[in-house]
């Protein structure tokens, strides 16, 4: 899944959560309230009726093209794909870009990303001298399935679709995984994903977690969601490359040499959090986890790179451990999760390179040499690494939450 890296255009999508009746589901939109299913028809563009070729009604594609009559003296126009609860994306580009000068009288454009298993509402709305022109009538799609790009489910209990874009060979999640832990439905977390003209993407998180005594059954020492981006298998049922194009899944003792990139950035944020790099490690080399038939997820390793004020990762086994040149402390947790390890930073940082294998190594020969008297289990060679992830855990509070780099090289 591929963006077109040579369209000079901004990519800016918008998901919202699964929230309750209390959130506001349209503050996402503030240009467009009519997206999402449902939508009363708009004035058609160039006055007449969408082309007879745009997309409608059941596709064989997750990646139509859009078509769309011109409208005299438009320099840009914008599509607005949306489902029912407002999960989305737009594509903004110029008159040039959406081929207007064809003979018919038509414009068109494919979207750079792609839809899997939706039922989805389009439409185009277009720019005249500045200001907004007249906007096509809304027609609804419904987008293929595929095995390996279903909605993410969570381990909650009940299985429910997180909204997901996938871009290049990463998909950027808006993960709820334990939302279910709030007594309240007043929470919301809203995901945007942006592509750059020189064509980079930046994924955003705008959330509300509700404040430190609202923090529900669990109360504020549980964590409620992780929105991240990741990078190979996540689970069986989402997965974003092959394993020729990420290298994953791969057994531990083969991993290539990884490089992890990251660049993130906060604002207006009041909420304990922290930033933090993570994988599973799985006991075979069919990934599984959480709603698939069988989770199979064997170990877990985190790498906080932007630590919370109070929140720490469990049990404090070392501090001051070198590795990849900089000083890290390991928690652990031989009373809950014996299958868990978490290196924090002694000096966070915002950006930086990670050489994954690096840590990786540390732990299976640490774990192997004094996991049995720390009561913890080894992480085992044998193993198979899923995912490489990036995201931000959220105990309680409210901010936003940006990747402007997420790039996994090997």
């Amino acid at each position: 899944m591929l963006i077109d890296r040579s369209a000079l255009i901004v990519l800016f999508a918008v998901v919202v959560a699964a929230c309750g009746p209390g959130s506001d589901t349209n503050s996402a939109d503030t240009s467009s309230s009519a997206a999402g299913a449902g939508v009363e028809p708009k004035v058609a563009v160039g006055g007449g009726s969408v082309a007879d070729d745009a997309p409608s009604g059941e596709l064989n594609t997750a990646r139509p093209e859009f078509r769309w009559p011109s409208v005299e003296e438009a320099e840009q126009y914008r599509i607005v794909v949306r489902d029912a609860g407002g999960n989305g994306y737009e594509r903004v580009l110029d008159a040039v870009d959406a081929n207007c000068q064809a003979s018919d009288g038509s414009c068109g454009a494919a979207t750079s990303l792609e839809y899997f298993d939706n039922d989805l509402t389009w439409f185009v709305e277009s720019t005249v001298d500045g200001v907004a022109g007249p906007t096509s009538g809304a027609l609804s799609i419904t987008t293929p399935v595929s095995p390996h790009m279903q909605p993410i489910k969570s381990n909650t209990g009940i299985c429910e679709g997180w909204a997901s874009i996938a871009y290049d060979k990463y998909v950027a999640l808006n993960n709820t995984w334990n939302s279910k832990s709030l007594t309240s439905e007043d929470w919301s977390q809203i995901m945007h994903v942006t592509e750059n003209a020189d064509g980079s993407v930046q994924s955003s998180w705008t959330y509300d977690w509700l404040g430190r005594n609202d923090a529900g059954k669990g109360g504020q020492y549980e964590v409620k969601a992780y929105p991240q981006v990741f990078y190979g298998p996540k689970l069986g049922t989402h997965v974003s490359g092959s394993k020729e194009e990420t290298g994953l899944p791969e057994l531990v003792r083969d991993l290539p040499e990884f490089k992890v990139a990251y660049d993130f950035t906060e604002a207006d944020t009041r909420a304990e959090r922290n930033v933090a790099l993570e994988s599973f490690f799985h006991d075979s080399c069919r990934i599984q986890g959480p709603c698939d038939d069988v989770d199979n997820r064997a170990y877990e390793m985190m790498i906080w790179v932007s630590n919370p004020e109070r929140r720490t990762p469990g049990d404090l086994a070392l501090t001051g451990v070198l590795i990849d040149n900089n000083k890290w402390n390991v928690y652990i947790k031989p009373r809950s999760n014996k299958q868990y390890i978490a290196f924090t930073a002694q000096s966070p940082s915002t950006s930086g390179v990670l050489d994954w294998k690096s840590f990786v190594d540390w732990t299976v020969q640490w774990t192997a040499d004094r996991g049995e008297a720390l009561g913890i289990n080894k992480l085992e060679p044998d193993y198979c690494m899923g995912a490489i992830e990036m995201g931000a855990e959220i105990w309680w509070g409210r901010g936003t939450f940006t990747i402007n780099r997420f790039e996994v090289t090997r």
